[in-house]
């Protein structure tokens, strides 16, 4: 079961990281959002005047960095549920914000802020699961 919680999460990373960068790549290659089709005025009540500034951070932060979190998710590493926690809250914050920003409503929106929520549990498992095991370590050097 624990193997299958850490596979669940890394594959949750590696989903959300793979579209975060080539998105990101994207709007960071063409800021108007003409590859993308998004209309520019869909920026006019944020402080952006291109997709620039969205592109790098959704490349860097939803993107390499969800993917170095599967790394340590597939590698089981002791940080790896510290750290889907932190990305699964910052997919979160992103989709908060981009609602709030140029409004809500697509699809895509309520399942990537279902992804965060579902990173977020399984970080909470995989800390669980990683705190019993450095338990009966402790306890097996006790006796």
């Amino acid at each position: 079961m624990k193997k299958l919680v850490f596979m669940c999460q890394g594959i949750v990373q590696i989903f959300v990281g793979l579209g975060a960068v080539v998105c990101g790549a994207l709007m960071i290659l063409v800021p108007s959002g003409a590859l993308l089709e998004m209309p520019p005025d869909m920026l006019k009540h944020t402080p952006f005047h291109d997709l620039l500034v969205p592109g790098v951070i959704l490349f860097l932060v939803n993107g390499v960095g969800q993917l170095v979190a599967a790394v340590l998710s597939l590698r089981r590493h002791p940080l790896a549920g510290y750290v889907g926690a932190v990305f699964g809250m910052g997919l979160m914050i992103w989709i908060f914000v981009q609602v709030s920003l140029i409004g809500g409503g697509h699809i895509l929106q309520y399942v990537y802020f279902l992804l965060g929520v579902l990173e977020i549990a399984l970080s909470f498992l995989i800390q669980n699961y990683l705190g019993a095991m450095k338990d009966s370590a402790a306890a097996a050097h006790t006796c």
